[in-house]
């Protein structure tokens, strides 16, 4: 390999590495994929044995080594596979989303944090007129990159009961203030006895986040129920009900549909309050 080849290879990470510490992909592996792309590119040329310039020989390493990240990219975020819930688990919650988990914590009585950063507390007011407000709610946040699927699934099987989306404005995820003026959606689902609220909330500069539910509309566990383009965040809040058990911490890698975030015993309930009706939350 010249030293043509390895000036497109170092062009290539120029580009890349600062795009993938904004959009946090991991700047590690991200930095070694190029390099592999990039040397699976220079290989290409060799064997083709084209007689270029230099600095024309760098500008196709760079190009093609770029065009292949984009399309692994590409790939990778419009990809939808199908997902298969855990069976034999009794009153599982799984996850809406794929992710890490970035936190695990109760809400107060008033108070429902869907955030925590840099000492900053973001409530949701859509949920103000719910059991979450006026009892304990445990908030599970789950980060997604741009290298995670973005089809977000029914952590419950049930009912959809509530439905709202904010059209927010743009804004970073990494500001804690701005966490919630971004768009978002809220979908409250109702299994047996239990309520669960998934958030979604878009990043910056991105107001695409698709729903395929209506209030209304049953869901079976693991189905699909919206999506968010790019980079993203799904916090579920779950009433502190008996014999309620979290099964995930931070730091957790999980799988939309598949990874159980909590079982529930009041999932296996038929007991609902006749008082809670879609009408509600209006």
């Amino acid at each position: 390999m010249n030293v043509a080849m390895v000036a497109g290879i170092v062009a290539a990470l120029v580009v890349v590495v600062p795009l993938a510490w904004k959009w946090q992909l991991g700047v590690r592996r991200v930095s070694l994929f190029v390099v592999g792309a990039g040397l699976a590119s220079s290989a290409v040329l060799a064997v083709l044995g084209l007689s270029l310039p230099s600095l024309v020989s760098a500008a196709l390493v760079a190009t093609a080594t770029l065009a292949v990240s984009l399309g692994v990219l590409a790939y990778r975020f419009y990809r939808d596979p199908e997902r298969i819930p855990p069976s034999g688990v009794k009153g599982a919650i799984v996850s809406p989303a794929d992710g890490t988990v970035i936190y695990v914590k109760r809400s107060e009585q008033a108070q429902l944090p869907v955030a925590t950063k840099h000492g900053r507390h973001c409530q949701i007011s859509e949920l103000l007129k719910t059991p979450f407000y006026s009892a304990e709610a445990c908030v599970i946040g789950i980060s997604m990159s741009l290298l995670d699927v973005h089809v977000n699934r029914a952590p419950i099987a049930g009912t959809v009961i509530f439905r709202q989306h904010f059209p927010g404005k743009f804004g970073s995820l990494r500001l804690a203030e701005r966490i919630l003026d971004n768009e978002r959606a809220t979908t409250i689902i109702q299994g047996g006895a239990l309520q669960v609220a998934v958030v979604q909330i878009a990043s910056r500069l991105v107001r695409q986040i698709v729903s395929y539910v209506k209030v209304t509309d049953q869901l079976a566990l693991g189905e699909r129920m919206g999506a968010i383009r790019l980079g993203s965040q799904v916090d579920v809040v779950l009433p502190i009900a008996d014999g309620m058990r979290i099964q995930v911490r931070v730091g957790d890698l999980v799988r939309a549909g598949e990874t159980v975030l909590a079982t529930c015993a009041a999932l296996t309930s038929t007991a609902v309050d006749d008082s809670v009706s879609t009408a509600a939350y209006r």
